[in-house]
């Protein structure tokens, strides 16, 4: 895909030294999650070169509410005004596609929105289905886990996008999405080291039989991607959304891809 640098747009605040297209990625929810996606990005990227990577433009914008803690209580803060406001931000910048690098965020989000968004919802259903499908056989109902956020699971996003594309949902019972629960907020986001031995093991317990997991939360993305990193990475079956993500802005924006 070769795209010619326009000249610039009226409005537009990015100077004409900017390629297009520019990538917009919404972040600091948090932080480690966005490290590693720009990292796996990064290295995701067919580039021999600094100037064969996407222009990104990043806000990491950490002090955004928590969007669990809002979706169970309505009188704490709500991350609405943040999220809107940074994405109109990333489209007056000039961004020409955007990504939330938060699972939960994607329940706030209104109707119509101020840049195209590229979403992690819709990315990680259908590459689950898919991957389950694969691994049933070819079953047309397959069946498949889903790891997230109280907030993510409350707001019923990923039941919906997987339920559309012809899977059965399966959910941690209330203790073992507990634990899913202390992995996110007591590990990743308090920054104390999960093992990648327990994660494992957590995340083949709680498949209970499905033909794939899909981790629903950016978070346990960090994990996924620390495995793979470090050589280790988890089974086939296991689908991490973020994953997916870095997967489908490279085929999209990436000059070589």
């Amino acid at each position: 895909m070769t795209v010619e640098p326009p000249g610039r747009e009226v409005g537009r605040l990015l100077p004409d030294t900017w390629r297009r297209p520019v990538l917009g990625v919404l972040g600091g929810m948090g932080p480690a999650a966005s490290v590693t996606f720009l990292d796996a990005l990064t290295r995701r990227t067919p580039a021999r070169s600094d100037q064969d990577h996407i222009d990104t433009v990043v806000l990491s914008h950490a002090t955004t509410p928590d969007r669990t803690a809002r979706l169970h209580d309505a009188t704490l803060p709500d991350p609405t005004p943040y999220l809107m406001g940074d994405l109109e931000l990333l489209g007056r910048l000039g961004a020409d596609l955007a990504v939330i690098v938060c699972n939960t965020a994607h329940a706030f989000l209104a109707e119509e929105l101020p840049v195209r968004l590229l979403s992690i919802v819709e990315v990680g259903a259908a590459a689950a289905v898919a991957r389950a499908r694969e691994v049933s056989g070819g079953t047309e109902a397959p069946a498949v886990t889903l790891l997230a956020t109280d907030g993510t699971l409350s707001s019923r996003l990923y039941q919906e996008a997987l339920e559309r594309r012809g899977a059965v949902v399966r959910l941690p019972e209330p203790e073992d999405q507990r634990r899913v629960m202390s992995v996110i907020y007591d590990g990743v986001k308090a920054g104390v080291p999960v093992p990648r031995e327990e994660f494992a093991a957590l995340v083949e317990e709680l498949r209970g039989g499905s033909d794939a997991v899909l981790l629903g939360c950016t978070e346990l993305s960090v994990l996924f991607d620390e495995a793979a990193v470090q050589g280790a990475p988890l089974p086939r079956y296991v689908v991490d959304a973020q994953d997916e993500l870095v997967d489908a802005v490279v085929t999209e924006l990436a000059p070589g891809a």
